[in-house]
């Protein structure tokens, strides 16, 4: 794989990724292989729960002179329609577990928790993952939501019990309101993204996430050549990538981490050698990935480990939509929402770049997998708008 040192406005290799280097102690301290058995124990409690299909490209492929595409379709997540769900799940289903009496998981799913609140700040996705884990588990939750989250989003987390307080702001707004009034009111806090001095709790959700890249790994048949993976606080990507580094070592994919060019935040990091702020204001129609500050906690696996840091463009979001949902050939139809087609947009715009294609080693030989991360629930009129197609005309339409 050819790997020069292009940079571009919205593409740029990482100077500090080594593929010989080791996934050691502070790689392994965030996201874990060993860990995978815990989370599936705590999994096993959510009678729903199964592995989410891989979809298989191939007319996409042709039409893009690569060898495969798959997607992993996390809009199947047992009901839930994201990703979010097996951090949310596993965190509260920890905290319980250890503050308990409950000699495992599957006897916390049969008593209910009335006395523990949790809370968390979320676009959408986190907060109904945190809201269900509660549920599941007879516990309270508080999900505060900043002012762009959708109609649709908030309605969904209501519907799992949750109380919903609104801040007129952004996300990182949204954090700030959570972490004053879940210290005054003594809540637990279960949030995707770190601080100085709360670190376990992502530590867990992050761990979470990497049920599917297991999943995806076990699926693929070939190993992929090529993961593209979507980022906001950078708890997907550290969990996907840093399951490869630990399972694959030196024969992982090569990584590309996709952000919002409005919310930049990992590629700004990258460009300075340590944790930035985005250059943009985070106003963007993926609202999964609309964050301006990184999760500290994700630096020793996406700042060392990812090879290359890349922006897309609010106007590649509607033709990634409608590749995914209106496929070429006898391709699968695959409902994504804005952030969750975020890695096709990514991939669309590579391959429609040479110098970007040569610099990636794109060509008829690569397996390219992707990680369609949520599905279109939440922004119904613009996957409409995009596709023609409602999400209810595009699901009948799945395999």
């Amino acid at each position: 794989m050819v790997q020069s040192a292009m940079t571009a406005s919205w593409l740029q290799i990482n100077p500090r990724r080594h593929a010989a280097a080791p996934y050691g102690p502070p790689q392994r301290d965030v996201v874990a292989v060993a860990g995978l058995e815990e989370v599936r124990a705590a999994l096993a409690c959510c009678p729903a729960h199964k592995p989410t299909p891989l979809y298989r490209l191939p007319a996409l492929a042709r039409r893009l002179g690569l060898g495969a595409v798959q997607v992993k379709d996390e809009s199947q997540r047992f009901g839930f329609g994201a990703f979010k769900a097996l951090g949310g799940v596993f965190a509260v289903a920890r905290v319980l577990r250890h503050t308990t009496d409950a000699s495992g998981y599957e006897a916390l799913a049969g008593r209910t928790h009335p006395d523990f609140t949790f809370a968390t700040a979320s676009s959408g996705n986190h907060g109904r993952a945190v809201a269900a884990g509660a549920k599941i588990f007879g516990a309270r939750s508080v999900i505060f939501l900043p002012s762009f989250t959708s109609a649709e989003k908030e309605a969904a987390i209501r519907a799992r019990g949750a109380e919903i307080v609104r801040v007129d702001g952004d996300y990182e707004a949204a954090v700030a309101r959570c972490r004053e009034m879940a210290q005054a009111r003594g809540w637990t806090i279960i949030s995707d993204t770190s601080w100085p001095g709360y670190e376990t709790i992502p530590k867990s959700v992050m761990q979470g996430y990497t049920v599917l890249a297991d999943e995806a790994l076990g699926q693929a048949g070939e190993t992929p050549t090529h993961v593209l993976v979507q980022a906001g606080v950078g708890g997907l990507a550290a969990a996907v990538l840093g399951f490869l580094w630990e399972r694959l070592g030196e024969r992982r994919p090569l990584s590309i981490v996709v952000e919002p060019q409005s919310a930049d935040c990992w590629f700004q990091s990258n460009r300075l050698g340590q944790p930035a702020l985005a250059s943009g204001d985070a106003t963007t129609s993926m609202g999964g990935l609309a964050c301006r500050e990184i999760s500290p906690l994700t630096w020793p696996i996406l700042g060392l480990g990812a090879d290359w840091f890349m922006t897309i463009e609010e106007d590649d979001v509607p033709p990634a939509m409608r590749a995914l949902a209106r496929p070429e050939g006898d391709d699968p139809t695959v409902v994504a929402g804005p952030s969750g087609c975020s890695g096709m947009a990514a991939l669309l715009r590579l391959c429609a770049n040479g110098d970007a294609r040569r610099a990636l080693g794109l060509d008829a030989t690569s397996r390219v997998l992707l990680i369609n991360s949520e599905g279109a629930f939440g922004e119904p009129a613009l996957f409409e708008r995009a596709t023609g197609l409602s999400v209810a005309a595009a699901t009948a339409r799945m395999r």
